[in-house]
């Protein structure tokens, strides 16, 4: 690896940013309960559910019965009925082994990044939910945690919580628990979707700077410098519009010569909203880091766009509309998937290929977006 010195005048200086080592693999099983948890990859505490809706295992399908439509897929996390609505709590636990990485954990290099959405049903009182990351040792004993600020209600949408944290020295399993909390009626109507867990390794690097503004004309203009470098193949710029799903925009080849290295990309297109943008150094060897986060924020500009464009896993529309149809088209004309009152799009299970993405409006306007899948 290299090694990155900062010379100021007569003065020589090191500036440590931490770049990591990371697997963008989400290592929860059944993330979104897309297959019922209870018989895969989830342990619940309590039985309930077997009189209502889907007859119990700790989901629902979305859009249906009064239910919010599926942040993610189709299926939502929901406890079931048989809730005493008086403050009796449901809970459902997944334990991730993390003990191949006991190394990295003592030493303080492993860093933890969970995220994932709630939401309760509108009435009064308001049933809650609360996501809780546990840390505990070999001897399965807590030895630390991250609470989403305690039981909590949101009724008028899908709300996000995020979460990053060095795992404490001596953990080996990383518990997810679930907890809704029954306050009104028996349907226990706390509901949790698109659950994230995911590690970098963390490797001291020298970096002299890496900075993210906005330009006149609109976009993104990304500016880094490093110096003695070794080895270095190049940066790929990577974006994300939730900080937890990453897509490579484009690739700066290293510089050849001199001490001081200056390098700028620009993004000409970002999304509306928050951009978070890194920059992904590459060795000659294939060895890698990531740099710190940086991010912008856009406001609308009245077009309808889908993003990103190339995509990998996900599609994101980008409209004033709330109510819309859309339909994924190839290009033999085959309806792929459909899709109601939904902006972010599961397309990991289409081929690679262009394809054309059909909106249909509420006022009967109809809309064409073109996009590749990767």
């Amino acid at each position: 690896m290299r090694k990155i010195y900062l010379r100021n005048g007569i003065l020589s200086l090191i500036c440590l940013l931490f770049f990591s080592v990371a697997s963008g693999q989400n290592l929860i099983v059944n993330p979104s309960a897309e297959q019922a948890p209870t018989t895969n990859g989830w342990t619940a505490t309590q039985t309930i559910g077997t009189a209502c809706y889907t007859g119990g295992n700790w989901r629902i399908q979305g859009n249906q019965n009064g239910f919010p439509a599926a942040q993610q897929g189709t299926y939502i996390f929901f406890p079931g009925c048989g809730g005493t609505g008086s403050g009796a709590q449901y809970e459902l636990y997944q334990n991730v082994n993390v003990s191949a990485n006991a190394s990295a954990i003592d030493a303080g290099n492993y860093i933890v990044n969970f995220s994932g959405y709630v939401r309760s049903y509108n009435q009064t009182p308001p049933d809650q939910t609360e996501m809780i990351l546990e840390f505990r040792n070999a001897s399965n004993t807590v030895i630390g945690f991250y609470s989403t600020t305690g039981t909590v209600a949101h009724v008028n949408n899908w709300v996000q919580y995020n979460h990053s944290q060095t795992a404490p020295a001596g953990t080996r399993t990383i518990r997810i628990r679930l907890i809704a909390t029954s306050r009104n009626g028996d349907s226990v109507d706390g509901y949790f979707d698109n659950l994230s867990l995911t590690a970098t390794v963390s490797l001291p690097v020298n970096l002299i700077s890496y900075t993210a503004e906005s330009t006149a004309q609109g976009s993104s203009l990304l500016k880094w410098e490093t110096s003695d470098e070794i080895n270095n193949r190049g940066f790929y710029i990577e974006r994300s519009v939730n900080s937890t799903t990453w897509e490579t925009i484009g690739f700066v080849a290293a510089s050849v010569g001199g001490i001081i290295h200056r390098y700028q990309f620009t993004d000409p297109e970002p999304a509306t909203g928050i951009n978070y943008y890194r920059l992904k150094q590459v060795d000659l060897d294939g060895k890698y880091e990531y740099s710190a986060i940086r991010s912008l924020q856009y406001r609308y500009s009245g077009r309808t766009f889908v993003f990103p464009n190339p995509a990998d896993n996900f599609l994101s529309i980008v409209t004033r509309d709330n109510k819309l149809n859309a339909q994924i088209i190839n290009m033999n004309g085959k309806v792929m998937a459909s899709f109601v009152n939904q902006k972010n799009i599961d397309i990991q299970h289409l081929p690679s290929g262009i394809y054309y993405l059909r909106l249909l409006y509420g006022n009967n306007r109809t809309e064409t977006l073109r996009f590749l899948k990767r």
